[in-house]
């Protein structure tokens, strides 16, 4: 004996749930920023002493991978473009931009290149 309640649903009432299920929220799928946002600088204090500047990780590993004193000491555009290309020796370190195909950065020719449109290259524009 079948119970009336225990009934396979009919089409209807799978697409009906289906469109339901659509209408939901969508769940964050990363909370990381969307691609050309530049990173944001945070302060965090500290127990022993002023606070400092927090840095999120670059795009880069080699970057990342490098002490600080080998770092751009003033901010560029490069450190976070997807375009770059960061490579080190033990002497220098350099940029290499895959846009305008020169090395527009080096530890012994700091360029301080604010803005530029290889960035956004790739991205749909809205």
């Amino acid at each position: 004996m079948t119970d009336q309640n225990d009934h396979d649903p009919s089409e209807d009432e799978l697409i009906d749930a289906a469109m339901a299920a659509l209408d939901q929220e969508p769940l964050p799928t990363s909370t990381l920023p969307e691609p050309g946002e530049p990173p944001t600088a945070v302060h965090q204090e500290s127990e022993h002493g002023p606070a400092q500047e927090f840095k999120p990780p670059s795009p880069s590993p080699t970057l990342d991978a490098l002490d600080e004193s080998r770092r751009p000491k003033d901010e560029t555009v490069c450190e976070r473009c997807p375009a770059s290309v960061w490579f080190a020796s033990p002497e220098e370190v350099k940029c290499y931009c895959r846009v305008m195909y020169l090395v527009v950065w080096s530890s012994q020719e700091p360029n301080q290149i604010l803005h530029c449109d290889g960035e956004f290259l790739g991205q749909e524009q809205e």
